[in-house]
């Protein structure tokens, strides 16, 4: 039987719960398809699963491939699996984990194929911050030119596409981040920056149409909280952060949480807008496979900008 390297979390925990061991090759089964891994890009839900934030909420049965974004190689088809052909390259965010490995089996529904002229690591940029952007940038409706658009956390990897996406959108886009992220932030075409470390946004503005929030930070009140007072009649907050939101909407106003999962279409189409350079996206390091755990101890740390890649087919 053949093998191959994968990282599994064996105990929830610190960098010690997770191990690169030695594991069967996967099958692809009906309509799945069997990619080695090129590329694959860390998320703070790595960490977070990795620590037992969502245990109970996603149980896994241990020891369990971790990994969600990625990008790779069509290597083997399963029965009835059509929409690629073997040495197609694909990227996805995997719903059933697994990614940290040198082959995953996926269903081919959830795919997108990367465009000729993206890289791998440039591939691995976009599934989850990808999606995410998108959905929340529409998940409140359809966001008319001038809207003003407050995003929360504007340095980070969903929301430096989501202040691409709202300004493809004709929005006003107002984004949040630290001082040393600005010129990053403006430069996306922000029309303006808030320090959130120095400054209040709700002292800076007001009015706002739709505030999509992708941080939760500490003190009494989250930054979806304290973004009620912003937002006119009738807008809206969309929050990847926060899901109690739903619970606690003001009169005249609106809440969203969003379900982010593959969508193979919506990926299609953020790749090819990356491809063509319509949208841009930011690779901060990449890392060979042996130091994968050092990749997702950084992502902790926070702070930076960019993703962080881990190039699979480098030992």
């Amino acid at each position: 039987m053949a093998t191959q390297k994968a990282y599994r979390l064996h105990s929830y925990g610190g960098p010690e719960s997770i191990q690169l061991d030695d594991v069967p090759v996967p099958t692809a089964g009906p309509s799945q398809v069997l990619v080695a891994v090129s590329a694959v890009a860390i998320n703070p839900f790595d960490w977070k699963i990795r620590e037992g934030w969502v245990k109970d909420e996603m149980p896994l049965p241990l020891p369990y491939v971790l990994g969600v974004d990625f990008s790779g190689t069509v290597v083997a088809l399963g029965k009835g699996a059509s929409r690629f052909k073997v040495g197609d390259r694909v990227m996805t965010m995997s719903n059933t984990l697994g990614a940290f490995a040198e082959h995953i089996v996926v269903n081919e529904a959830t795919l997108a194929r990367v465009p000729d002229s993206l890289s791998d690591y440039d591939a691995a940029t976009l599934p989850i911050p990808g999606i995410t952007a998108w959905r929340s940038v529409h998940e409140a409706g359809e966001l008319k030119p001038g809207a003003k658009v407050l995003i929360h956390g504007a340095s980070g990897t969903a929301g430096s596409l989501a202040v691409q996406f709202a300004k493809a959108e004709g929005a006003y886009v107002i984004g949040t981040a630290s001082a040393k992220n600005r010129d990053y932030v403006m430069g996306l075409g922000a029309d303006e920056f808030i320090d959130y470390q120095t400054e209040r946004f709700e002292d800076r503005v007001k009015d706002v149409d739709l505030v999509l929030d992708y941080v939760l930070v500490g003190g009494d009140m989250s930054t979806t909280d304290r973004s009620w007072s912003v937002l006119k009649p009738g807008g809206a907050i969309v929050t990847v952060a926060d899901p109690s939101v739903l619970g606690k909407v003001p009169e005249g106003r609106r809440a969203f949480f969003p379900h982010i999962v593959a969508d193979a279409d919506l990926l299609q189409s953020i790749g090819e807008k990356r491809a063509s350079g319509e949208i841009k996206t930011k690779v901060a390091r990449v890392f060979t496979r042996g130091e994968l755990l050092d990749a997702m101890e950084i992502n902790r740390a926070g702070g930076g900008t960019g993703r962080l890649i881990v190039d699979f087919k480098k030992a």
